[in-house]
């Protein structure tokens, strides 16, 4: 998708961070433009640390700019060098900038942000169900094969930017995930993922005692990641609440989902509840930034039905895609944001 004409009309001002580099190819490739990527910012993965780099912003000038994150700066930076006709969109927070300052925000579903004209609201992420290696189901079926249904699958994260999932919490969530699995007689398939602490897995092994396999993300000799066989095959998914793009792939798998929620240390609990009471006319005029909150998007997702809470509640709602209109809502605004004027 991306190329190296500088005529473009559709620029990625990208960063390191995959899962948000992804999202902006998801949205691009709908709008079927030609599309150059740039990458603009290195981001740390779990810290606050970002290096810029600007110099490929040359003309000629896109129509339609798409930013996520902290690459907005480059966009800002784009509107100074003098690319006013370039529509600026700009995935997650716009932190500490007026709300009016871009021509499309689509924060994240876990962000707390403003409503407005110019803001559109979504569901979930825009990440995909992975696609699957041609040989894996049919490797996962040959393990599997001699284990009682139905087939649970754990899908296991960890450390984010925002939230630390410790090794005794992951340990209480497998706790959790093995009682449901033994109650209903059936297997538990469980895959570790690249932010999984090291420390946490002698004690999520203490904890697995359903039939089942547990696979290390990265383990020397280890297979090849499971991650999207088990969402292909599995009966049920339950997934630790820490990444919004894991929920999301999990969701779109179609299969019923149970989220762990993560538990929030008090300190958070406090920071979360002063933050919810600045007035939001100060996040439009960006004297104050947004807040990301995982938690209350996930609750919200729970109350609506569409998901479960591990240990609480389970799911009503089966994944309908004719009713995932996220994707389509966003790209109906951007090409109206770039249409020509009537004549």
């Amino acid at each position: 998708m991306s190329g190296a004409s500088t005529s473009a009309e559709v620029w990625l001002l990208t960063g390191n961070r995959a899962g948000e580099v992804a999202q902006q190819r998801i949205v691009a490739a709908a709008l079927g433009l030609p599309v150059r990527e740039l990458q603009v910012a290195r981001m740390a993965p779990t810290g606050r640390g970002v290096s810029f780099d600007f110099s490929a912003l040359q003309p000629p000038w896109p129509r339609l700019a798409i930013s996520f994150g902290k690459t907005l700066a480059a966009a800002l930076r784009l509107r100074e060098l003098g690319a006013g006709a370039t529509r600026l969109v700009h995935l997650g927070l716009p932190r500490r900038l007026a709300v009016g300052a871009l021509d499309l925000i689509v924060p994240m579903p876990t962000d707390r942000y403003v409503a407005a004209p110019n803001v559109l609201s979504i569901r979930m992420p825009f990440n995909p169900a992975p696609r699957l290696a041609a040989d894996a189901p049919e490797a996962l079926r040959l393990r599997a094969a001699g284990l009682p249904r139905p087939w649970t699958a754990l899908i296991v994260g960890g450390h984010t930017q925002r939230l630390r999932l410790e090794p005794r919490e992951l340990a209480r969530i497998a706790a959790l995930a093995n009682t449901r699995v033994l109650a209903r007689h059936g297997s538990l398939l469980v895959t570790t993922s690249p932010r999984t602490p090291a420390e946490a897995l002698p004690l999520l092994r203490e904890q697995l005692t359903a039939p089942g396999e547990l696979h290390v993300f990265g383990a020397s000799g280890a297979a090849a990641n499971p991650y999207a066989a088990y969402l292909n095959l599995a009966d049920e998914l339950i997934v630790t609440g820490d990444s919004a793009s894991m929920i999301a792939e999990c969701w779109r798998s179609g299969k019923p989902l149970w989220v762990a929620r993560p538990a929030a240390p008090p300190h958070r609990r406090l920071m979360r509840t002063l933050r919810r009471a600045v007035p939001h006319s100060l996040i439009a005029a960006g004297h104050v930034a947004g807040d990301v909150d995982v938690t209350r998007w996930i609750d919200g997702l729970a109350r609506a039905g569409h998901i479960g809470l591990l240990g609480r509640s389970d799911p009503v709602l089966a994944y309908d895609a004719t009713l995932d209109d996220d994707l389509s809502r966003t790209v109906a605004r951007i090409r109206a944001l770039i249409a020509p004027p009537p004549t």
